[in-house]
């Protein structure tokens, strides 16, 4: 695997994950009942910021207005919490920035397959209770760990998008893990890049399961083989997780808006009520 969650740490589509994951959760500890945080590729944890990288054109963008975003005001502060002198230096990745949100008695398992990536991560977590690390495939670990002791949680599925069966293998892990464990809150993100290999993944993914999509794209779609931006999926969305994540991800659109795209971005959402409701 060549994917190197240091180099891509806070770009674009980490803002757009990390900011729906924020919303998710904050959606799900609204209940006193405990629940699981299962991530299946967890990365590293915690990321150290560098000259260069591409968070120049992700959270770098947004940290000036870091406090006129209220719409992503919690998740925001979580990385303002994390660089205490107001300079932009430590990026949490999605297990510091869940470990934050959720509370003590809350249930963690992070995947992470690569060794000495698993090995940054159990030092950014540190001594935190109720959390396992699992040096596992986060696709074939995940059935082992569904449905959780908790009956309630969130699943975060975020590959690297590297193999040439990764769209398939997504797919097919979704709507076993539905079948398995249909109360569970699962948010997917993928790349939009290549239009018909997206519109195949919900074409299959409705046939079995209810959700709803959010893509936001930094440049117009005009056919190439390049990424336009990033998508959501969600499955079993808490309620009113929909309106504040297009709320929230309209104000980082302007933000995050390539030069080369003449500041076009748009916010495209759409969603299916499942097999048994269609």
């Amino acid at each position: 695997m060549n994917y190197d969650h240091h180099h891509h740490a806070g770009n674009a589509a980490d803002c757009v994950k990390h900011l729906a994951l924020s919303l998710t959760l904050q959606a799900l500890i609204r209940k006193d009942t405990p629940l699981a945080y299962i991530d299946t590729h967890a990365g590293a944890g915690q990321y150290t910021l560098g000259a260069q990288g591409e968070h120049l054109h992700g959270v770098s963008r947004l940290w000036a207005d870091r406090r006129s975003l209220p719409h992503a005001g919690a998740w925001l502060k979580i990385i303002s919490n994390e660089n205490g002198d107001g300079m932009l230096r430590h990026y949490p990745g999605s297990p510091v920035l869940a470990a934050t949100l959720l509370r003590p008695g809350d249930r963690m398992v992070l995947c992470e397959q690569q060794p000495e990536v698993a090995t940054r991560l159990r030092k950014a977590m540190g001594q935190r209770a109720h959390t396992s690390i699992l040096s596992e495939d986060g696709y074939r670990a995940l059935f082992g760990l569904i449905p959780p002791p908790e009956k309630r949680g969130l699943v975060l599925i975020d590959p690297p998008f590297e193999r040439r069966d990764e769209w398939e293998r997504l797919a097919d892990t979704l709507i076993r893990a539905y079948r398995r464990w249909p109360q569970g809150v699962y948010l997917v993100w993928y790349p939009v890049k290549i239009r018909g290999t997206i519109t195949r993944l919900w074409q299959a993914l409705r046939k079995h399961l209810p959700a709803f999509t959010c893509e936001l794209l930094q440049m117009p779609e005009e056919g190439r083989e390049q990424l336009f931006g990033s998508g959501l999926i969600v499955v079993n969305a808490p309620w009113g997780l929909r309106e504040a994540l297009s709320a929230a991800l309209t104000e980082l659109g302007p933000l995050l808006t390539e030069a080369q795209s003449g500041g076009l971005w748009s916010l495209r959402c759409q969603g299916w009520p499942g097999p048994d409701k269609a």
